[in-house]
């Protein structure tokens, strides 16, 4: 038996039926190998976990959606990289992939993994669904080492809700200090915080919050492209936005990144 499962610990225990449906994940699978977007936090998420983890390490992904980071953990040097993931159409695709991937299904507030097995721990756009991020991340912390990094994304801004997130089943969106409450509340200690997508704020607020919105019958995943010249737009600012934030914060953006290390 793997060191970091736990086999008394139920795979699945349903919390909240408030989930993304099919629909949903399917766009992801679609899009997430090769949209801006997704490469963009990829990348954001790598370069915070200092573009290497421990060789051998256990790296846990909560809520991998179609596993597309996985990749990226075992690139940089896991040992094992494990994802947990409720969507089955999710868990489909990503165990489909040519590489190797364990992914378990799991909701994130009762992972099956034993306590202090997980060197570093990924969690991106997730805590946003659940209708307690508090026990979530007391739950990321009970299976973290002492001094584990984790890195989480959220979406930022409650007044930019949206169809989107409808859509994607959101509770909320967050302001940078009500992320950190939360993660600090949980025992981790908070490294650094920054809003990231600072140049999708602009257009986010003229199609969410002014007529314009009434004029664009599109998802926001059509608005921000999948191929063309738009992709190669914001994707060149968003690596121009990855270097800046390889030095400094910035004070706003549609997202939040948050590093973190789990206390003693």
């Amino acid at each position: 038996m793997c060191s970091w499962w736990d086999a008394g610990t139920p795979s699945v225990t349903v919390v909240s039926d408030h989930q993304p449906d099919d629909d949903y994940f399917a766009c992801m699978a679609a899009s997430a190998g090769g949209h801006w977007w997704y490469v963009a936090r990829r990348n954001l998420v790598a370069d915070a976990l200092g573009g290497r983890v421990p060789h051998g390490c256990v790296a846990l992904d909560v809520g991998t959606g179609t596993g597309e980071f996985l990749d990226t953990l075992t690139a940089m040097g896991a040992g094992v990289a494990v994802g947990t993931e409720l969507s089955e159409p999710a868990i489909a695709t990503a165990v489909s992939a040519p590489q190797q991937r364990v992914v378990v299904r799991s909701v994130a507030e009762h992972l099956p993994l034993a306590n202090g097995s997980v060197d570093r721990l990924t969690s991106l756009d997730v805590i946003e669904h659940l209708d307690d991020d508090l026990m979530a991340l007391h739950e990321f912390r009970r299976v973290c080492v002492p001094g584990a990094r984790i890195v989480i994304t959220v979406p930022a801004y409650q007044s930019l809700w949206s169809e989107h997130d409808d859509r994607a089943a959101h509770r909320r969106r967050y302001r940078r200090r009500q992320v950190c409450e939360v993660v600090t509340a949980a025992g981790f200690t908070v490294e650094r915080a920054s809003y990231c997508f600072s140049f999708l704020v602009p257009p986010a607020w003229l199609l969410r919050r002014t007529p314009l919105r009434h004029l664009v019958t599109v998802t926001d995943e059509e608005v921000s492209s999948n191929g063309g010249v738009v992709d190669r737009v914001l994707g060149t600012l968003a690596a121009l936005e990855r270097r800046w934030l390889r030095r400094w914060s910035l004070p706003f953006g549609l997202s939040i990144i948050v590093e973190a290390r789990a206390g003693a």
